[in-house]
């Protein structure tokens, strides 16, 4: 079995830490105690509790982004990939909320203004992701599409205290925006 890299264990800890007790609650004591390792080790990975969170945020983000692209790549049609892209996307919310139910909702809030960049990076990269799909049909209308379909899926985002109705919503969702989309594009004269 391959050795965890203490970097990683650090991480692990802030993200048990933030879950357990909010992100607000979490002291650099906290994370230091459940990481089992000492306090300058703790300050080498992540430098204080907002550089823990922000650390947290781009792991999680940045294996997301990836998920984003391979799910986008194995699905077939542009409704697919796009329902693809978004589940990814919710299923990190729904994996937030399942992980601290409690604080699901201040932890979203807490990345946002912690890790702009991060977010809106990730954001813009699915929004491409999207309006990639949707352009191969609707090409002129893809960008504000996407737009559209990621302010829905935030919303759904907002209480996930019943995963599996998000996850239909999201579905049925994306199933009216994109054949909405679609529809009104066949219907424009070109």
């Amino acid at each position: 079995m391959p050795k965890v890299p203490s970097s990683q264990l650090v991480l692990d800890a802030a993200y048990r830490c933030f879950c357990r007790s909010g992100y607000r609650r979490t002291t650099v004591s906290d994370i230091v105690e459940e990481a089992q390792m000492s306090r300058p080790t703790v300050y080498k990975y992540v430098g204080s509790k907002e550089g823990a969170i922000v650390k947290v945020v781009q792991s999680r983000l940045d294996r997301a982004g990836a998920a984003s692209v391979a799910a986008a790549e194995a699905a077939g049609t542009p409704e697919e990939k796009v329902l693809a892209v978004l589940t990814v996307k919710l299923e990190v919310a729904i994996r937030l909320w399942q992980d601290s139910p409690a604080h699901g909702r201040e932890l979203l809030s807490a990345a946002t203004a912690q890790a702009p960049d991060l977010v809106t990076a990730y954001t813009d990269g699915l929004a491409e992701l999207l309006a990639s799909a949707l352009a191969e049909v609707v090409p002129d209308t893809a960008r504000q599409a996407a737009a559209v379909l990621l302010t829905f899926t935030r919303g759904l985002e907002d209480d996930l205290r019943d995963a599996e109705a998000a996850r239909g919503e999201l579905a049925a969702g994306v199933r009216m925006i994109t054949r909405g989309a679609l529809t009104r594009s066949a219907s424009t004269p070109t």
